[in-house]
């Protein structure tokens, strides 16, 4: 699937809102795409490198355009340069797509908390947004409160559409904490210092809790959420390769088989999921934190059989000649005998 900017707007400084519209009429990838999902982003660094990143889709309208926002980090950064090639028009190709965060997740929930730190706000403002569509501006018994961590609030995007859902919609709120820059006085929904769940005033109990952010500050939150509302279902934010386009594109009747060599147990696995994916859903226990090649937890080695890796970031030379992967950047290509690390 391949996706061209047909529209850029600046947010904050530092962030831009990119209207994308598919190439093509009849692009599999896309259908059915939900806010709230993300897009696997795959483009030239100019240097004849592959990179690869995710994407949360913001809004959407299927067949016509898809919205994402993405944060620019700088000169050099990969951030940088997929801006500079949507600006400049050039198609982006997408290889995959996941997430299983969406307005679905939280429709039939009374009491919603979601949390967010940084750019973990473009899920949040996905929701949002599927809410304001079904609700209005009144939706009686409906509680959605947003807490958002950021350094000051020129840094959040989408500021003044969320300030007036806060005072228009009788079934959101927010809460903005400031953590880097002076405030001179305090509001009901601007506050000093970062986010303390022990003590944040919050209304009701949230029946489900909605974390996105750094790995860091998602382990923070769901463990403050776990110890004051024990009875929340807990749903964090998690990159992986997503769903790989060739396996949607091809035929189901080669099922594929993970063997654990240690466990003595086979799994059945989807090759269009990545390793981790598939051990989840046959509930083996693994390790697994930023789900994006990032901080290494998921590490299993190969036997034998074949796994295909999309690129990693923590991964040694050492390692990849020991046949070490990340469950979460590797997909089943063949039958593979494996062990978890």
């Amino acid at each position: 699937m391949k996706l061209v900017c047909e529209e850029a707007s600046l947010l904050t400084a530092r962030m831009k809102s990119f209207r994308l519209m598919p190439v093509s009429d009849t692009d599999i990838m896309a259908d059915n795409a939900l806010p709230g999902e993300y897009f696997v982003f795959n483009f030239d660094n100019g240097d004849n490198n592959s990179l690869q990143r995710c994407y949360t889709l913001v809004s959407a309208e299927q067949g016509k355009f898809y919205e994402f926002i993405i944060e620019d980090r700088g000169a050099g950064s990969a951030s940088n340069v997929i801006s500079r090639l949507l600006q400049q028009r050039k198609e982006v190709n997408i290889s995959g797509r996941g997430g299983n965060i969406t307005f679905n997740t939280i429709k039939n929930k009374k009491n919603v908390l979601l949390i967010a730190g940084g750019v973990g706000i473009t899920l949040p403002m996905a929701l949002i947004r599927e809410c304001f569509k079904s609700y209005g501006y009144s939706a009686p018994g409906v509680f959605v409160q947003l807490i958002l961590s950021c350094h000051d609030l020129g840094s959040v995007p989408c500021l003044n559409e969320l300030l007036d859902l806060h005072t228009q919609c009788g079934w959101f709120s927010m809460r903005i904490h400031v953590t880097r820059v002076r405030l001179d006085k305090s509001s009901d929904f601007v506050r000093a210092g970062r986010i303390d769940l022990s003590i944040d005033e919050i209304k009701g109990v949230p029946e489900s809790a909605i974390v996105c952010g750094g790995a860091d500050f998602a382990q923070s939150m769901v463990t403050a959420v776990s110890t004051r509302f024990p009875q929340a279902l807990i749903a964090v934010e998690a990159f992986s390769s997503g769903r790989s386009l060739d396996h949607i594109v091809e035929s189901d009747t080669h099922k594929k088989e993970i063997t654990l060599k240690s466990m003595g147990k086979v799994i059945s696995v989807d090759s269009g999921l990545t390793v981790l994916d598939n051990l989840i859903s046959h509930n083996v226990s693994i390790r697994n934190m930023c789900r994006s090649g990032i901080c290494g937890s998921c590490k299993f080695r190969l036997h034998s059989g074949e796994v295909r890796s999309e690129p990693d970031f923590c991964l040694s030379a050492k390692d990849k000649s020991e046949k070490i992967h990340l469950a979460c950047c590797s997909f089943p290509s063949e039958n593979a005998v494996i062990d978890i690390i």
